[in-house]
């Protein structure tokens, strides 16, 4: 789980990372007053023609023509994000033998980002490395752009630095004809020439260039020149990527972002208006269209399969045989290869209606199918063994299967162990998330899964699918699924409740969703072909609202960090305020509907913030792995006895 949590942690700080250089570099930058022409000393009879800035789109091939026809080399420092811009014309610098060193990453005052992103962006265009470096644009301070007046006050021993303009292409020629007979070389030939140091700021060292890079030029002052290395070019063109495929991102973002806002609406919406829709018609003669009789009690076999559950186990079946419906109540608990002494802790309450079934551990599956057919009545609850009812639970949850086509009942389950932060917010979730989700589905007559924990089920039923599947890792789901598309009717009774042991620390809970998840994702592909609600209601909500979603919805976080931090929109944070605060409001009366205290409800902006992202990763990675058919092991959470005492 680390190298995921590593993997998801790194890609986001690429993404982000990428953003930030997109957004920089793509800046229009504040204009600045750059150098027109500064002379300096260099041999006589030699000249060196520097430009800075660029390559520009329309004014560099013009200068780079004027300079080949008159066969004159030049030096240019250039800009980075202009190389990634048109990495053509510095390529073309590079073949004409002209020397090429770098100035900012960006032009303007506020452009003076490590150079290295400006030699990273040469490499990847060139394939070389320059070691010559722009001078500190503050020791340059001339703002002359007339071509007469440059040339007026040029000296024939000098360097002339030029700004790649609509200017230069007309100095270049009245400089030639003013000058004749002199030689013009690069600034690392002048520079060997003269003996001279550079200005400040300036290192004296070789371009890039053919003939400008010579022999003369290598051994100016800290020379150095030539191929890149592989890690410089690579670096380079990603940085190139992010420069201009950055605006696609965001775009890509945007969408996605705007297509989360409008599902999570559309759910909020469901969500509420279905759910109280639902409570509205709780009578069971209203949800099934036919009346239960209040005195419809059936004698109950409860199934419960058990695998080193000796934290729990001896409440919940105290919890059973305590239950207070009239009709007989049996409990058959199945060891499946316990080692801890769960069968001995139960075999020790010695309690006449409770019987012990001890195998080979086979699975959950397995064990529940073996309870089943030990047990000696029609009506059958299967329970987890970290589960406690209530003393009306029974009761409740059976009394749906006395309607005509009601083959099996979900009960309502409740976290026991929510004192905690970690254990508040999976409270949270199963009253805003999990419970709604199973109201909106029951108004909507496609159920599409009975929890574990609490499941009501006719033997007929079960009969009929075949009992519990062992085809994925959600035999819950997989079996629900299985009784609906056989006919039957499969609804949901809020008032039963069922009290279970959530996982206390982060490794737990990732181990039970991701089994979760990727049972879920079996299951859906498994009844892929369900029809009638199943198939029109059941699966498309279960596709877009714990697929789609849970995948699309990083997105949004990353879109409110890029404007709030990066594209210098505050406003980001807001909408993300807003949305969030809709969403509070909505938990909070989910809480409501479930007859839950609201006092929980300060946590869910934390949760939010750091336990959604959990959730998102076990959904990707549950989808990946069963893209890929990867076969993914029964994965159990440690008890630590703590659905014993359902409240706090």
């Amino acid at each position: 789980m680390r190298a995921h949590w590593v993997s998801l942690l790194v890609g986001l700080a690429l993404l982000l990372g990428a953003l930030a250089f997109h957004a920089y570099a793509t800046a229009i930058p504040p204009k600045s007053a750059r150098p027109a022409a500064v002379a300096e000393p260099v041999p006589a009879g030699v000249a060196a023609l520097v430009f800075h800035g660029g390559p520009d789109a329309r004014y560099t091939p013009r200068l780079l023509d004027r300079l080949a026809q008159r066969r004159v080399r030049a030096t240019f420092f250039v800009v980075g994000a202009a190389v990634n811009a048109h990495p053509e014309l510095v390529r073309r610098m590079v073949d004409e033998g002209h020397e090429v060193g770098v100035g900012t990453f960006r032009a303007g005052p506020d452009g003076a980002l490590d150079p290295a992103f400006a030699r990273a962006a040469l490499a990847a265009a060139t394939g070389v490395h320059t070691g010559l470096s722009e001078p500190d644009p503050d020791t340059l301070d001339l703002t002359v752009r007339d071509p007469p007046a440059i040339v007026a006050g040029t000296d024939v021993r000098q360097v002339v630095r030029l700004h790649v303009n609509s200017s230069a292409p007309d100095v270049v020629d009245l400089l030639l004809h003013r000058l004749p007979g002199h030689r013009f070389v690069s600034l690392s030939e002048a520079r060997a020439g003269s003996g001279e140091r550079a200005v400040a700021g300036e290192r004296s060292v070789a371009g890039v260039g053919g003939e400008g890079a010579g022999a003369e030029g290598a051994g100016a002052e800290g020379g150095g020149g030539g191929s890149a290395g592989i890690g410089v070019r690579m670096t380079g063109h990603a940085l190139a990527f992010a420069q201009w495929h950055g605006g696609a991102i965001v775009v890509v973002l945007g969408v996605v972002s705007g297509i989360v806002a409008v599902l999570a609406l559309l759910r909020t919406v469901m969500q509420l208006g279905l759910a109280h829709t639902s409570r509205r018609l709780r009578r069971v003669d209203a949800v099934l269209g036919q009346d239960v009789g209040p005195d419809y009690a059936p004698d109950v076999s409860v199934v419960v399969p058990a695998y080193n559950e000796s934290a729990n186990i001896v409440a919940a079946v105290r919890s059973i045989v305590s239950s207070s419906h009239s009709g007989d109540v049996e409990v058959v608990v199945v060891d499946d290869g316990s080692d801890d002494g769960t069968g001995d802790l139960v075999e020790a309450l010695g309690l006449p209606a409770v019987r012990v079934h001890r195998q080979e551990n086979a699975g959950k599956p397995a064990a529940l199918n073996a309870g089943i057919a030990l047990a000696r009545h029609e009506v059958l609850v299967l329970v987890d063994g970290d589960t406690v009812f209530d003393a009306d639970t029974v009761t409740k949850v059976v009394r749906p299967l006395g309607a005509d086509r009601v083959g099996a009942v979900s009960g309502n389950v409740k976290v026991a162990n929510r004192r905690g932060v970690f254990g508040r917010w999976q409270h949270l979730e199963y009253c805003a998330g999990s419970n709604l989700d199973r109201q909106i589905l029951n108004a909507l007559g496609c159920l599409p899964t009975i929890p574990g924990a609490i499941g009501a089920f006719r033997r007929e039923a079960l009969d009929e699918v075949g009992g519990i599947s062992a085809d994925t890792l959600a035999e819950d789901t997989d079996v629900t699924m299985a009784i609906t598309r056989a006919g039957w009717k499969v609804v949901y009774e809020p008032g039963a409740r069922a009290w279970t042991e959530v996982p206390t620390g982060v490794r737990g809970l990732y181990k039970q969703r991701y089994r979760w998840s990727y049972g879920t994702f079996q299951s859906m592909w498994k009844h892929r072909a369900a029809r009638g609600r199943m198939g029109r209601l059941g699966l498309a909500y279960l596709l877009v609202f714990h697929v789609v979603l849970p995948l699309l919805a990083p997105a949004l976080d990353v879109f409110v960090l890029y404007g709030a931090f990066i594209a210098d929109a505050p406003w980001a944070l807001v909408v993300w305020a807003v949305f969030l605060a809709m969403q509070t409001l909505s938990a909070g009366y989910a809480l409501r509907l479930d007859g839950e205290s609201l006092k929980p409800l300060w946590t869910f902006p934390l949760q939010q913030l750091a336990y959604r992202q959990l959730t998102y990763l076990v959904v990707v990675k549950s989808l990946v792995a069963a893209l890929h058919g990867t076969p993914v092991r029964w994965q159990s959470s440690g008890r630590a006895g703590l659905a014993v005492e359902p409240v706090g």
